[in-house]
């Protein structure tokens, strides 16, 4: 085995090694975030303002969402350099053998696994609930609303401009793979 295919076996497993790390990073969030939804509990009982249990899980939900979107592009991000290194190695007529050929498809299937739009659901999901349940805390006084708004709406922008930057990453990215084929 010569240096050049040494270095792509090892830079494919290590692509393998980075999926699995920040897949990890999002399961690791959301047990940090089932302790932050824990503070609803405290809340019930008086011990803390019911604002702030719906402020940091409004806040936390957010942070889970860019989470996912992070993963979901270093997903595809690896993938497609993993599907450029297997052809390196992998005839043509391998594909549908060895492996699907719809795995070898240049685009990237969507920004997210199914597995992080379902994490996205549901921190969405949290943020609603946590809005409509403290409703009455959030909307009491002018200072509460307009912060409340700002939480929300900063939220929802940061958000779709994450999104928006991982989408025209992964569309350049997938420009720039493209003459691995042509080489």
């Amino acid at each position: 085995m010569d240096k050049r295919e040494h270095f792509l076996l090892h830079l494919y497993d290590e692509l393998w090694r980075s999926i699995d790390r920040v897949e990890g990073g999002l399961w690791r969030f959301i047990g940090l975030y089932v302790s932050i939804i824990g503070i609803h509990w405290f809340a019930s009982k008086g011990e803390i303002d019911k604002s702030l249990a719906a402020y940091l899980t409004i806040l936390a939900s957010f942070w889970g969402i860019n989470i996912a979107i992070n993963a979901g592009k270093w997903f595809e991000r690896n993938r497609m350099m993993i599907i450029n290194i297997e052809k390196q190695f992998l005839k043509i007529d391998d594909l549908g053998k060895i492996m699907p050929a719809s795995y070898h498809k240049r685009n990237p299937r969507k920004l997210f696994t199914l597995l992080d739009r379902i994490h996205i659901l549901v921190f969405s999901a949290a943020i609603v609930f946590s809005v409509w349940f403290y409703w009455s805390h959030l909307w009491s006084t002018s200072a509460t609303i307009v912060f409340t708004l700002l939480v929300i709406i900063g939220g929802i922008v940061g958000t779709g401009y994450h999104w928006y930057l991982a989408v025209k990453e992964l569309t350049e990215f997938i420009e720039g793979t493209k003459k691995v084929d042509e080489s």
